[in-house]
């Protein structure tokens, strides 16, 4: 499942590029998306609200 919406104020500058149930698969993603060059550095960051990871990039 991916979503894209604007940035929160603790992820300003990061874009908001996935959202995921298990921290393993949010960092998968996210280093998939270093070796592919479609981002630089990116934060898996868990939203207990949701009770999802969100993917910052």
């Amino acid at each position: 499942m991916s979503l894209t919406i604007g940035a929160t104020p603790a992820h300003a500058g990061e874009k908001l590029v996935g959202v995921f149930r298990d921290s393993s698969e949010c960092e998968r993603i996210g280093a998939h998306g270093i070796a592919h060059d479609w981002w630089d550095d990116y934060t898996c960051s868990w939203e207990g609200r949701y009770r999802y990871y969100f993917l910052y990039a």
